[in-house]
């Protein structure tokens, strides 16, 4: 009997140390799941950003493209001296 009083100090050291290293555990498994909430709130903010810039870079491809085809028509119109192609010059 004398032993197991004698140990009883120890195992109470290793229950108090285990109980400590659980809680630790515990607590920062805590931490992490609020970080990785966080991490995917971010995350859709992010992907709703980029879906916009998505459709604004449609859009603005859409405007070069017609500011293409109209400058494509005033140079044509240019290289011709100005005149309109149906134009007839009579001499």
């Amino acid at each position: 009997m004398g032993e197991v009083i004698k140990n009883l100090g120890w195992y109470l050291i290793v229950f108090v140390v285990t109980l400590s290293v659980v809680a630790g555990v515990v607590g920062k498994n805590k931490a992490l799941n609020q970080l990785l909430d966080e991490c995917k709130d971010k995350d859709a903010t992010h992907i709703d950003l980029i879906l916009d810039l998505e459709h604004e870079n449609a859009r603005l491809t859409d405007y070069i493209h017609n500011i293409e085809a109209e400058n494509a028509i005033l140079s044509s119109c240019c290289a011709n001296g100005g005149l309109q192609p149906d134009t007839v010059i009579l001499d």
